[in-house]
């Protein structure tokens, strides 16, 4: 990848950025609640040459549960924050509809992410996604991303080193790092594989 290409890394909302409500949705600004250190990595990650792209389900929409506006009004003071704090996120995907609609654009259908990767043009192959469901797993496979499960008792996991993806990360700050580490190792790997 040269360096004036830009990198991507596409994301879930909750339980990747925020926390996760009980009751499954956040419904108001005073629900979302930053996960540690989830700023601090948007910042790494844009210091470092990433975008990211939010895609998550947000169904509370269709079942009446908050207003398209509100959600609106929830998104831009996020992402004031996150701007505020040395991230980007230029954009935020959402599938608004519930899993008995049958749309394209609920994941883990992949029409949310083919919907980014047509409007930023970024290399599936060299993007990441990050998601807490196992669900997500299967729309990254369909847009050919590598996967970054994010699980909270990852340290605790034993995995082998030949253990195929999904990559497991304890959180965002941790995911970034993989990423970054990712960057750094691949261009070695590839002029060794040269000689």
């Amino acid at each position: 990848m040269s360096a004036t290409e830009k990198r991507y890394v596409l994301l879930d909302r909750d339980g990747v950025i925020n926390r996760r409500m009980p009751s499954g949705y956040v419904t108001s600004w005073d629900q979302f609640e930053f996960l540690p250190r989830a700023l601090e990595a948007l910042r790494l990650l844009a210091l470092n040459g990433y975008t990211a792209l939010v895609v998550s389900n947000q169904a509370c929409i269709a079942e009446g549960l908050l207003g398209s506006r509100d959600l609106d009004a929830i998104t831009h003071r996020f992402l004031l924050k996150v701007a505020l704090s040395g991230g980007t996120i230029p954009r935020v995907y959402y599938c608004r509809h519930r899993a008995a609609d049958e749309c394209n654009c609920r994941k883990p259908r992949p029409g949310l992410l083919r919907r980014a990767r047509a409007e930023h043009r970024f290399a599936p192959e060299a993007t990441f996604f990050v998601g807490d469901c196992p669900g997500d797993l299967r729309a990254a496979d369909d847009l050919g991303c590598s996967m970054i499960l994010i699980r909270w008792t990852a340290f605790l996991e034993i995995r082998c080193a030949h253990e195929e993806s999904p990559i497991v990360a304890c959180n965002l700050y941790e995911t970034a790092e993989l990423i970054l580490a990712a960057q750094y190792t691949q261009p070695r790997e590839a002029a060794m594989a040269m000689h």
